[in-house]
């Protein structure tokens, strides 16, 4: 499940897991459905990610990034 919250993403979603663990995170990769296209890819996170039992809360923005060849 996902809303906007405060102009970023809020997610909540099921694990198999048993840790606590909280992370603040600038580049962590996560999957992203295009909703023109339909297509998944790779995109980078910045946010934060609370790991509880069972459960991931993520907060946060997806955003892509242009490479410079030079």
């Amino acid at each position: 499940m996902s809303w906007v919250l405060f102009n970023r993403h809020l997610s909540i979603e099921f694990r198999a897991g048993t840790g606590l663990d909280i992370e603040f995170v600038d580049s962590r990769p996560v999957y992203t459905q295009n909703s023109l296209t339909g297509e998944i890819e790779t995109m980078p996170f910045q946010g934060v990610i609370i790991l509880l039992p069972c459960i991931i809360i993520s907060w946060g923005n997806v955003y892509t990034f242009e490479e410079d060849d030079d």
